[in-house]
């Protein structure tokens, strides 16, 4: 029976990683990262080739555009793509005609389980096997009912959520009590850190991306206008339309978007974590 677990970078798949690799040889535990499209920081990135190096081996899986579905397969067959051709965050928003949101986060499903449904398939050749996530509870009202195993019909196996009733804390809590190196950007501030930035973003990370990394937000603005579409679609149906660099203004504010935040005034600290991680 190989235990593998979808491994991003950021803590609640660190902490699911080490929770199955207490409980089973290691020679049996597959740590699978799906590269989000090359949405990703290049400091996740190297902290993953860390934790591989030093902790265990992870291995990274890159979406193709053979894992699109549905009407997409017009718009590959019209540009010419063959389906091992990289599929990049932007270039997966232009063939769906728009970019994902919190309700239809299709990002997830092209970019990572379909490519390591992918990967399995051809790595595995019928070995049985099981899958972990860290979801958590209390993560989003669409995972507040989650269970701690249910059955994956996308990977046809049973699914286990062993964090499903653990807060953020407790998995920042258990990783360093293992003496496991954790991805820098917590350190500065950021409350995501698999894709940079994350689609469910908040307010913070916004800010934090803009002021440390503007190259984030220049990479939005340019996939904005090949795509011609925005990367933060409206909260609301009808809602106002916000291109990056409205909804960076936006994040500058306090509650309300009305009064500048006093943090803008101020360079970010070379420390800032709400996790107990500066002490």
């Amino acid at each position: 029976m190989k235990h593998i677990v979808g491994f991003s970078g950021g803590i609640d798949s660190q902490a699911a990683a080490r929770w199955v690799l207490n409980r089973h040889p290691a020679e049996d535990v597959i740590l699978l990262n799906s590269d989000a499209g090359g949405n990703e920081h290049p400091i996740t990135v190297e902290f993953i080739a860390q934790y591989s190096s030093e902790v265990h081996p992870v291995v990274v899986v890159q979406a193709e555009v053979q894992d699109m579905d549905g009407l997409a397969k017009v718009k590959i067959a019209e540009m010419g793509l063959q389906p091992t051709d990289l599929l990049t965050f932007d270039l997966m928003a232009h063939l769906k005609g728009w970019f994902p949101d919190r309700r239809t986060q299709f990002c997830t499903h092209h970019l990572k389980l379909l490519p390591q449904v992918r990967w399995i398939k051809a790595n595995l050749h019928g070995q049985e096997f099981t899958r972990y996530t860290g979801v958590r509870r209390d993560e989003s009202q669409n995972r507040k009912n989650r269970q701690p195993i249910e059955w994956d019909d996308c990977f046809g196996c049973p699914l286990h959520h062993p964090l499903v009733d653990w807060t953020k804390q407790m998995a920042f809590d258990f990783v360093r009590a293992h003496d496991e190196p954790i991805n820098p950007l917590y350190l500065l501030g950021f409350n995501r850190v698999g894709c940079a930035p994350c689609i469910n973003a908040n307010k913070q990370d916004i800010r934090n991306w803009a002021k440390r990394f503007p190259e984030m937000i220049d990479k939005i603005r340019d996939w904005e206008m090949r795509v011609g579409k925005t990367f933060f679609r409206p909260a609301k149906k009808g809602g106002s339309i916000r291109w990056i660099d409205d909804v960076v203004r936006w994040a500058m504010t306090e509650h309300g978007g009305k009064q500048f935040s006093l943090d803008v005034l101020f360079e970010p600290a070379a420390c800032d974590s709400d996790y107990g991680l500066c002490e």
